[in-house]
C-alpha cells in the first residue's frame, strides 16, 4: 500500500498534478482506505492510500503518460566532449531548434562557451533529465 503522494514522487511526478488530472481518468484505481487525520484536533479526512500494484498496472496501460525515451550519445554518434550549437543538437535529436532553446533559462541548463557552443554531453544529460521527464530535476 502507498499514498498517492509517495507514489507520484516515486514516478517523478508532482502530487497535485497526479491528484487533479490522472486520478480523474477512467480506470484509475479506487483508494483502498484512508489514514487517520494528522490534524491536532482530528478534523478533516486523512490521506487516502492505494494498492501500489494496481496504480503501477494502471500507469503501464496509459501509453500517453509514458515518458519520452532517453537518448543515448552512442546512437547520435558524437563524442560527449564535442562542442555543438543548440541548432546542431536539436537536429541530432530530431527536434525543432526552438523546442531545445526554450529551456536555456531553466535552472540546470548548461552554460554556453564564449563562442556560443555547448558541450554535447552536458546538453544530452540535461535533455534526458529535464523537468517533467522523470529526471533528477523533478525529484525532491
Amino acid at each position: 500500500m502507498t499514498t498517492l503522494r509517495l507514489w507520484a514522487d516515486r514516478h517523478g511526478r508532482a502530487y497535485d498534478y497526479v491528484r487533479q488530472f490522472w486520478r480523474t481518468r477512467d480506470g484509475f484505481p479506487a483508494p483502498a482506505g484512508e489514514l487517520p487525520s494528522r490534524s491536532r484536533n482530528g478534523g478533516g479526512p486523512g490521506e487516502r492510500y492505494y494498492d501500489q500494484a494496481a496504480l503501477d498496472q494502471w500507469l503501464a496501460a496509459q501509453s500517453d503518460l509514458q515518458p519520452a525515451p532517453r537518448i543515448d550519445l552512442r546512437v547520435l554518434r558524437i563524442d560527449p566532449e564535442d562542442r555543438i550549437t543548440l541548432g546542431r543538437f536539436a537536429s541530432l535529436i530530431g527536434k525543432a531548434r526552438n523546442t531545445v532553446a526554450q529551456y536555456r533559462d531553466q535552472p540546470g541548463f548548461p552554460r554556453p562557451d564564449a563562442d556560443g557552443s555547448y558541450r554535447a554531453g552536458d546538453l544530452l544529460s540535461y535533455w534526458n533529465s529535464r523537468p517533467g521527464r522523470r529526471g533528477p530535476a523533478r525529484r525532491r
